[in-house]
């Protein structure tokens, strides 16, 4: 199917090909997002692709006249004789910005979602920390989530906040336990991503993410991102073990062992296996038991835990 419209260039990538290069044009416009490769002429040289790719400029908006077609599951524009249409973008003053920002969310609806959520919080301390937070940051409520992986939008940052609040108060819920403070889990999956919005830019018609966006590690301490382990398949420098100034690994067990016990293995007489097969054996059908370190577990468990983290803020105020 031929395609010849405007699109918004909202990423580029120069990637190489068996007897060259190419480009990876990351396209959208009011109707969605898509990928485009510029293929170029069999006269052109890798030099003339490389010089084109530069000039193109991110969150401008660019006239795209290929073939569609489907690749893996995925449609996709080709670009050929076209190429050219890249060396100058589109004038913005005729375009309507209206039809080229992608936002599959209510903007207005988000907002009112997350501070119906905010009206939840009973502590005015806690209550006035938030509202605080969102109101000195703007972009909050108009920055993507992510670069691509998810809710890579404008509105993608709020909407993923307000289903992270959502999913965190319905997991309390199913928590057996009295001493949870919704008020401080509130406050934490309202604000857990709110740095995000200091990690984009907006350019043109889009956002780029700023260098800020791929720090691996934030600080000495904290969990780094696991992205490295997919690209590299060890940890940066600074994390590994031995180096001087690595990150520590989480504290041992009680009983010395850094790891828990494999399943099917035999507990001996310094470990924790006993005492905590003979806790469960006391405790009643249901009960949901934890065990606190070294590190919070996951799902409806994860949220107690993330509960118990963020009361170091409450006591704080």
């Amino acid at each position: 199917m031929q395609i010849d419209a405007p699109f918004v260039v909202d990423a580029t990538e120069l990637r190489e090909k068996r007897d060259g290069k190419y480009i990876q044009l990351a396209i959208s416009d009011r109707t969605g997002k898509g990928t485009c490769k510029v293929w170029g002429t069999s006269t052109q040289s890798v030099e003339e692709i490389e010089e084109i790719y530069r000039g193109i400029q991110v969150g401008e908006v660019y006239q795209i006249s290929g073939y569609a077609k489907v690749y893996n599951g995925t449609c996709e524009v080709n670009v050929n004789d076209s190429i050219f249409d890249l060396s100058n973008p589109l004038s913005r003053s005729g375009l309507d910005p209206e039809l080229f920002v992608h936002t599959p969310v209510d903007g207005e609806e988000i907002r009112r979602g997350l501070y119906r959520m905010l009206d939840e919080i009973e502590n005015p301390e806690i209550s006035s920390l938030v509202v605080d937070a969102l109101s000195s940051t703007p972009e909050f409520f108009e920055v993507p989530a992510a670069k691509r992986r998810h809710h890579a939008y404008t509105g993608g940052l709020a909407e993923h906040t307000l289903e992270t609040v959502e999913m965190a108060l319905a997991l309390a819920g199913s928590v057996k336990r009295t001493d949870m403070d919704t008020d401080v889990l509130l406050a934490g999956a309202l604000l857990h991503d709110i740095g995000k919005a200091s990690c984009f830019r907006r350019q043109g018609f889009s956002f780029v993410a700023l260098p800020e966006y791929t720090l691996v590690c934030r600080a000495p301490g904290v969990h780094p991102r696991r992205s490295y382990s997919a690209r590299r398949g060890r940890p940066p420098p600074a994390l590994r073990r031995g180096r001087p100034g690595a990150i520590q690994p989480p504290p041992p067990y009680p009983d010395g062992s850094s790891r828990p016990l494999r399943r099917g293995q035999a507990p001996d007489s310094g470990s924790l296996g006993g005492p905590l097969r003979r806790q469960r054996e006391r405790d009643p059908p249901g009960c949901l038991r934890r065990r606190r370190w070294p590190c919070a577990g996951r799902g409806a468990a994860g949220v107690a835990d993330a509960a118990d983290g963020l009361s170091v803020l409450k006591g704080s105020l």
